[in-house]
């Protein structure tokens, strides 16, 4: 046990733990706090809670094997179906539907129409993880040894799950099993991803790090500013507040993971070690807390 805790990316386990705190504060003060929302504190925990989950989903993307088969992809989508969407059902049908008697959870058409009342985030991390291991796929078979067709490949095949995304929502509404989330929250997976790529090769060198240091420094002082400024969470869904919100997380996100990362560089240990299955699970189990209240 020893052993496999020691070759665990203890960073990883640590901003999951800060992630899960923040969903809990945040709805912790919804449920309990008068005027909550114009609040600093949750702006912050707003502005970072799911970016950060999604944002680390991509980066954990370093660890999984090439998907460069048929077989592979199948596997792929099976584990990822069973991890993300059999707790979707089980917290949606039987425990709020069931067990906390809310009939809206029994019904599949509502439900499927407005996921946002419910576990949206298992839906959306599933729905992210599908079009992300296909392109996966494609760009393994067409280019395994050429690193930047690889990329690009990849990258052109998940932008094009986005706009099929798109097209789905423009067909039957883009609330429609939580599209408008997910195309929201696809931009913080692939960024995740490309730190988890690049991550490593940019710290074995100086000037690497200096440029990691430099980037988590301004990202800092951009979120910062725009979270003591703007309401994020009260402005409306319009193109320049979807924006704003998004390049403010992103910006916190990064300035968080840095910041954490030089914080618990020299020695991580003790603190919030939970495996993937255990971080959904206590998600699962803080959302419920919070909507029962």
């Amino acid at each position: 046990m020893q052993a496999k805790t020691e070759n665990r990316n203890q960073f990883v386990d640590i901003m999951r733990g800060i992630a899960m705190l923040l969903v809990v504060l945040q709805h912790t003060m919804s449920g309990c706090t008068v005027g909550a929302e114009n609040t600093f504190v949750f702006n912050i925990a707003w502005s970072l809670q799911m970016p950060l989950f999604i944002l680390i989903s991509g980066y954990v993307t370093k660890y999984s094997r090439p998907i460069s088969n048929s077989k592979g992809l199948w596997k792929y989508v099976k584990r990822r179906t069973v991890a993300y969407m059999l707790p979707w059902a089980v917290w949606s049908f039987l425990v709020r539907g069931i067990i906390f008697e809310e009939d809206g959870f029994l019904n599949v058409k509502h439900l499927l129409w407005n996921m946002d009342s419910g576990y949206w985030f298992l839906a959306t991390i599933w729905t992210i993880s599908m079009i992300f291991g296909i392109a996966s796929f494609i760009a393994e078979r067409v280019s395994k040894e050429n690193l930047l067709k690889k990329q690009t490949v990849l990258l052109g095949c998940y932008l094009v799950g986005m706009v099929l995304l798109v097209g789905i929502g423009a067909i039957l509404g883009l609330s429609f099993f939580a599209i408008k989330l997910t195309l929201y929250y696809m931009p913080f997976y692939y960024a995740g991803f490309l730190y988890g790529q690049f991550d490593d090769r940019m710290k074995e060198s100086e000037i690497g790090k200096k440029i990691i240091d430099s980037v988590v420094a301004i990202c800092f002082v951009v979120w910062l500013f725009v979270i003591l400024r703007f309401p994020l969470y009260e402005m409306s869904d319009g193109g320049f507040a979807i924006i704003l919100r998004a390049a403010t997380s992103l910006a916190g996100c990064i300035a968080v993971c840095g910041l954490c990362r030089g914080i618990f560089s020299s020695k991580i240990g003790g603190g919030v070690l939970l495996h993937g299955s255990e971080s959904t699970r206590w998600k699962c189990i803080s959302r419920t807390i919070c909507f029962s209240t």
